[in-house]
């Protein structure tokens, strides 16, 4: 039988048999525990119904855009303007087009979760990538213009032209203030560390509501 063992820290969690031993981050557990969720089960009742064959996990292709793609284009549509972003705003404005994204389309623009940080919504890969090198500090890095279809590219500079005016801080208090940002934290203090996945779902209902009641 597979036993989840307790989290190690706050990134990894190890799952383990008298056979195998497996490490996966923690938004990956988060996911799974969703999912085991939204079938009113435990991650051990999800594991075992998966091992017997009574459930079946399928590997669906997606058209969503890579999650590199997206954030270069940002920084390379600031780079001939006096736009400057740091990591963080990076963060929100990856964030911001996810989100609009869902409540627009009805599906992600790119395959990945954002956690609910105390400062905002954070991709910690994304955030590692360039924060070991750029820190606080505006990135400035030489990007080529990515190949996105022209209509993920026009998507990106509307949400360029909405946001590329507002600082890391603006942006924070705005995304702070909405309510998949805060239904993700629940009621954890405003200054109290999280990892929780902020839900695509609230964002597609949240930002749909937005779009469509203009």
């Amino acid at each position: 039988m597979t036993q989840a063992n307790s989290i190690t820290n706050e990134y990894q969690i190890t799952v383990s048999s008298p056979e195998y031993q497996i490490t996966v981050s923690s938004p990956v557990w988060q996911r799974v525990e969703q999912v085991a969720g939204e079938f009113n089960l435990s991650v051990y009742e999800l594991l075992e119904q998966i091992g017997e064959g009574k459930l079946k996990v399928v590997a669906v292709p997606t058209n969503s855009e890579k999650l590199s793609d997206i954030a270069n284009a940002f920084l390379w549509l600031a780079s001939p303007t006096n736009v400057a972003i740091n990591v963080y705003k990076l963060q929100k404005l990856m964030y911001y087009a996810q989100a609009w994204y869902l409540g627009v389309y009805g599906k992600p623009l790119f395959d990945a979760d954002f956690q609910a940080w105390i400062h905002g919504p954070v991709i910690p890969d994304l955030l590692e990538k360039y924060q070991c090198q750029f820190s606080w500090e505006p990135i400035t890095e030489k990007i080529e213009q990515p190949k996105l279809s022209q209509k993920i590219g026009q998507f990106i500079e509307e949400v360029g032209e909405a946001y590329f005016e507002y600082d890391d801080e603006t942006l924070e208090r705005m995304i702070c203030s909405e309510m998949p940002w805060l239904e993700a934290r629940g009621d954890l203090p405003r200054d109290e560390s999280c990892h929780a996945i902020i839900s695509q779902e609230s964002m597609k209902k949240y930002y749909s509501d937005r779009f469509f009641s203009k």
